[in-house]
């Protein structure tokens, strides 16, 4: 059965605050799957990752990160046994027309090279830009087909676009959902907004990731609404 995962930006403030007591509401909650994001890098996450016995699906780090912190970044990623990064967002200079996203792909092709060495997936998560202006159409032609897209619900559905077409467009390369929902231009718990996740859960492959996210003001209660119903369509 398709485990509900969760991003962890969703709890970064409260990371910051008590990584461990964090850690212990989650699992309490039955959370097993995590996407690492906003939390050190270091043998200290690492081991409490590791007494918490999360599994997890993919480091979410930016581009930058990732060229000057790999040693690192791959160390960790070996000792709470992850096999995928993902470059969390396109940088500023990604964003010039026509050279940016060519330098984009140039970059990211170095980055599998680093990676893929250590068996390690690459992946690119989008933002509302790459939908609108049709960004990954552009990259799914450009880029080597290793590397993989992990797609976010909210941002597509932000931008005026169908959550299960885009999927479905880029199937052949998605690795992860972020599951965040969307009500009146602002992302909310998955159930209250206007996205219908059982039709994407029920196209969704199940060799992909599917992960909580959401902006929440009290995340712990957010997780646990959006974990029992996005259980329930399964």
């Amino acid at each position: 059965m398709r485990q509900i995962g969760l991003q962890t930006y969703t709890v970064r403030h409260l990371m910051k605050e008590d990584l461990e007591l964090t850690f212990s509401e989650l699992k309490s909650m039955g959370i097993q799957q995590i996407e690492v994001s906003r939390m050190p890098i270091n043998d200290e996450t690492a081991q409490k990752i590791d007494q918490y016995q999360f599994d997890v699906c993919s480091l979410q780090i930016t581009m930058k990160k990732l060229f000057h912190d790999a040693e690192e970044i791959i160390r960790f990623a070996r000792t709470v046994n992850a096999n995928h990064v993902v470059v969390s967002v396109l940088p500023w200079w990604g964003h010039i027309p026509v050279i940016g996203i060519k330098r984009f792909v140039k970059k990211m092709h170095e980055l599998l090279l680093i990676y893929e060495k250590e068996d390690i997936t690459v992946s690119f998560h989008h933002h509302a830009y790459e939908i609108k202006n049709d960004i990954l159409t552009v990259l799914d032609k450009m880029l080597d087909q290793k590397i993989g897209f992990i797609i976010d619900t909210y941002w597509i559905t932000f931008s005026n676009k169908d959550p299960l077409t885009v999927y479905q467009d880029f199937k052949h390369r998605v690795k992860g959902i972020h599951l965040r929902d969307y009500l009146e231009g602002h992302d909310i718990t998955p159930g209250k907004g206007k996205i219908d996740f059982k039709r994407i859960l029920d196209q969704a492959s199940d060799t992909i990731y599917t992960v909580i996210e959401e902006n929440a003001k009290d995340p712990l209660i957010a997780i646990e609404e959006a974990k029992h119903y996005l259980e329930g369509l399964l």
